[in-house]
């Protein structure tokens, strides 16, 4: 979650454009990152909306919309802190099938992470 904290000055540096927000306007519904919704990961406020799995080698960068949705895509759940349980929930044997696990995620992120 590094590249969401605040930077030296306490503000958001959107990731494409290296523009400077204040950090307040993190998802506030409203898309200051015009380039890249990078401050948005958490809403669908951007089109092009995109969140980033800081620990995750495989994906990297996720749509927006798949932030808090109940299903866990980066390897350490962050995609899910909200942990909002989704509407169909399998059961954890079907979920450890699948290799697709819903909120509230697991870690399973390779040791050497």
């Amino acid at each position: 979650m590094a590249k969401y904290k605040p930077n030296n000055h306490g503000a958001f540096v959107c990731f494409d454009s290296q523009e400077e927000i204040e950090y307040s306007r993190i998802n506030d519904d409203y898309c200051d990152c015009v380039s890249d919704g990078s401050d948005e990961p958490g809403t669908n406020a951007c089109v092009n909306g995109k969140f980033y799995c800081e620990t995750d080698r495989l994906t990297g960068y996720l749509p927006a919309g798949r932030v808090n949705d109940g299903i866990c895509d980066c390897c350490d759940g962050s995609d899910e802190w909200a942990q909002k349980f989704p509407q169909v929930r399998m059961s954890e044997n079907d979920q450890t099938k699948l290799g697709r696990y819903q909120s509230p995620c697991p870690n399973l992120c390779p040791e050497d992470v």
